[in-house]
C-alpha cells in the first residue's frame, strides 16, 4: 500500500512536471508582460503626446516673436489720383511712322503716360525724335519731356531741346513744335546754334518741306567763320 502512494505519488510529481514544463504553459508569463508594457506605454502616450501639441502651438506662437527683425513689415497706401489711376504708362517706349513722302521717322522716350482725357496724346520722358529728310539725311531732336499726338503726328518738345544734323549743325532752344507728317517745326523761343559756317542766334526759326528750309526768324546775328580757320584744323 505504501508502494503504490508512493508510485501515485511519483506520477503525480511527474505530470506537473510536464504540465509546467509544455510549450503553452511558457506562453502566459511572457503574454502578461507584453500586456503590461503595452498598457504602460498607452498611459505614457495619454501625457507625451497632450505635451508634445502644447509644446508646438508655442513655438509656432513664439517663433515670430523671436525674428520680428526679420519679418515684420508695414504696408503704405500712396495716393492715387483717379486720372493717374486710368492712364496707361510704358517704359522705353517707341512710335515709328512714315511722312507724307514716305520717310520714316522714330520717337523713343524713357517713359511714356497715356493723358488723361485724351487716347492719342502721350506725355513723354526724355523724347528723341529721328527724322530722314529730303536728300536723305538725317535730324535728331531731344528735349526733357514733351507730348505727342498719335493721331496727327504732332509732337511738342519743352526743355533744353536739341537739334542736330547729320552735316554737322547742331541749335538749341527752349520749345518746337513739330508735325512728322507734313514734315514742318517752328519755335518761338530764342533759338542757339552752331555749325560749319559758324554761330548763330535769332528769336525764332521755321522749317518747312521735310527740311529743305530752315528760316531763322526774329532778330538774328550770324558770325561766320573765316575760310582760314575751317582749313587743316
Amino acid at each position: 500500500m505504501a508502494a503504490g502512494k508512493a508510485a501515485g505519488t511519483g506520477l503525480a510529481q511527474h505530470t506537473a512536471a510536464e504540465i509546467a514544463g509544455a510549450p503553452g504553459a511558457r506562453k502566459f508569463p511572457e503574454a502578461r508582460k507584453a500586456s503590461v508594457r503595452y498598457s504602460l506605454f498607452v498611459n505614457l502616450m495619454r501625457f507625451v503626446l497632450p505635451a508634445v501639441a502644447l509644446a508646438l502651438i508655442a513655438v509656432v506662437a513664439i517663433w515670430p516673436q523671436l525674428h520680428s527683425g526679420n519679418v515684420r513689415f508695414r504696408l503704405n497706401f500712396a495716393k492715387v489720383s483717379p486720372d493717374s489711376a486710368s492712364s496707361l504708362s510704358m517704359a522705353k517706349p517707341r512710335f515709328t511712322g512714315l511722312d507724307a513722302g514716305e520717310r520714316p521717322y522714330t520717337i523713343t522716350a524713357d517713359s511714356a503716360i497715356e493723358v488723361a482725357g485724351g487716347a492719342s496724346l502721350i506725355d513723354l520722358d526724355a523724347p528723341q525724335a529721328d527724322v530722314t529728310l529730303t536728300d536723305g539725311s538725317w535730324v535728331s531732336l531731344n528735349a526733357t519731356e514733351g507730348t505727342y499726338d498719335q493721331d496727327t503726328a504732332d509732337l511738342d518738345l519743352r526743355g533744353e531741346v536739341s537739334l542736330f544734323h547729320d552735316k554737322g549743325y547742331e541749335f538749341q532752344t527752349a520749345r518746337a513744335f513739330m508735325n512728322l507728317k507734313g514734315g514742318t517745326a517752328h519755335g518761338e523761343e530764342k533759338v542757339e546754334g552752331q555749325g560749319p559756317f559758324g554761330h548763330l542766334t535769332s528769336q525764332g526759326f521755321r522749317i518747312s518741306q521735310h527740311g529743305k528750309y530752315i528760316v531763322f526768324t526774329g532778330r538774328a546775328k550770324l558770325i561766320l567763320h573765316p575760310k582760314s580757320a575751317r582749313g587743316k584744323r
